[in-house]
């Protein structure tokens, strides 16, 4: 990390610290993720072969008072392995306040992506996305009805390209909600996005707006020592390139997504049956898209097979999970294989002003 920086976050905290008149406490933590993600798709169409593998360490401190404020201030440094031309391979900020009662949350600034409890489903956020785009910039507010344990429903405004001369301009408006039952539940997702990119010799010139939408319904129960997840959920998008070809398009699909889960681990199906959702995949690629490529299927069929262990320790502060995962999307199988190791640190220590004396 730069000195200067590291500089100005001190002196911020100091600045906070000096604030009187209200109870305060030191916030002080850090998140930590080593990610193995291998993809073996040689025989498929519709994704690419890769690794990644890496690890992340973001250190964070602030301040907080009146019992739901905070503002934290924290480095979210990234090193690819292998990736030897520098010290890290990317370093970032992530500056924010928060207010969080008991059954409202209101997040404002640059904040982890994990603070998002929608989204999901790989169609939105691919593996590789969520690792290298673990931020969000802009705002969220959830509301959780504490009478009825699971049930939320969430607001978020993540602006993720300032205009320069690649992207002109590109966010998304968000929203997630759940409402659970005894054994049954239902939900949406939602993603309103836009995107403008300027010419180039390595881009193509667009104007695309883009809006998906994921109602579900599914049923949480347990029998014979063994919790079943079985969700059907419906999937329609809407989208159009202004300059291309300037009316809508509107291909839609559904997933079928059933587990059994015992002990950590977990038998998973997820079978995709419908149109390509990623309708200007070909044209715009990633840039545009943050969900997996295979959503972007022109085989009617995508279909998922995992088997998985999770688990965590040490009073829920690490987090332990590996996986592997045999797909189909039409025209060939492959195989992902994965491992990730979390640790999630937080602390809070009261801070008490010395008591002055005037003679």
């Amino acid at each position: 990390m730069k000195r200067p920086l590291l500089t100005y976050l001190i002196l911020a905290v100091l600045l906070l610290c000096g604030v009187r008149g209200v109870a305060q406490e030191l916030k002080v933590g850090a998140d930590f993720t080593t990610l193995f993600d291998n993809k073996e798709y040689a025989s498929m169409t519709f994704n690419n072969s890769g690794t990644l593998f890496g690890a992340r360490l973001t250190p964070k401190v602030g301040i907080g008072w009146s019992k739901y404020n905070e503002l934290m201030l924290g480095v979210d440094m990234v090193q690819d392995f292998g990736d030897g031309a520098k010290f890290l391979s990317d370093v970032n900020v992530q500056m924010y306040y928060g207010y969080r009662a008991p059954s409202v949350t209101l997040l404002a600034g640059i904040f982890p992506r994990s603070e998002m409890r929608g989204l999901k489903s790989r169609l939105f956020y691919d593996t590789e996305y969520r690792y290298y785009n673990n931020r969000i910039g802009g705002v969220l507010a959830r509301y959780e009805d504490k009478q009825r344990e699971g049930a939320y429903v969430e607001f978020v405004f993540d602006y993720t390209g300032m205009r320069d001369f690649d992207i002109r301009e590109q966010f998304a408006i968000i929203s997630s909600g759940v409402m659970p039952f005894k054994w049954f539940y239902m939900g949406y997702d939602l993603m309103v996005g836009h995107y403008a990119c300027d010419y180039n010799p390595d881009t193509v010139e667009g104007v695309v707006d883009d809006i998906f939408v994921t109602p579900f319904v599914g049923f949480d129960f347990e029998g014979g020592g063994f919790d079943f997840d079985i969700r059907l959920t419906y999937m329609q998008s809407l989208q159009r390139d202004r300059i291309f070809e300037g009316s809508w398009e509107a291909p839609m699909g559904g997933e079928l997504n059933a587990a059994i889960s015992r002990w950590g681990v977990t038998l998973r199906n997820t079978l995709y049956i419908g149109k390509d959702l990623l309708t200007y995949y070909n044209r715009y690629g990633a840039q545009l898209y943050g969900g997996s490529p295979f959503y972007n299927t022109n085989k009617g069929i995508y279909d998922a097979i995992t088997a998985s262990y999770e688990q965590r320790f040490f009073e829920d502060t690490v987090n332990v999970s590996a996986g592997i995962t045999m797909e189909y999307d039409g025209t060939g199988w492959g195989t992902r294989q994965w491992l990730a190791v979390g640790v999630d640190l937080d602390y809070n220590i009261a801070l008490k002003r010395k008591q002055q004396y005037i003679d």
